[in-house]
């Protein structure tokens, strides 16, 4: 499920997609997403070698940095999120089961809204 939300960083609203998907673990965003708007980031202490869901490992290779957004979905929820740094194709930002455990969002899948 895609939903709207925003980045905040040096005091500008930056509109962007995340999926939710509980077929992943974890919280990513797109390399590509942090070069264009020049997010900081900051080298993770061990890297992660990510699985496809077949099994095989990530072409990517392994994640060795991660960022700290903040992140805004809907009028009034923000949340400062951190975020392993991949290529996640055509997605900005995946929100995995890390993320849904923690917030176990009411979806409405007749609309898709949260």
């Amino acid at each position: 499920m895609q939903i709207d939300v925003r980045i905040m960083y040096n005091g500008k609203e930056i509109d962007a997609e995340a999926i939710l998907d509980s077929r992943v673990e974890g919280v990513y965003c797109n390399t590509s997403f942090i070069k264009k708007y020049g997010l900081p980031t900051y080298d993770i202490e061990l890297p992660v070698y990510p699985r496809n869901v077949n099994g095989t490992l990530n072409k990517q290779g392994a994640i060795c940095h991660a960022a700290i957004l903040q992140m805004g979905i809907g009028a009034r929820h923000w949340e400062n999120i951190e975020v392993a740094i991949t290529n996640t194709g055509q997605h900005k930002i995946l929100l995995g089961t890390d993320w849904l455990k923690v917030h176990n969002p009411s979806i409405d899948w007749s609309t898709n809204r949260l």
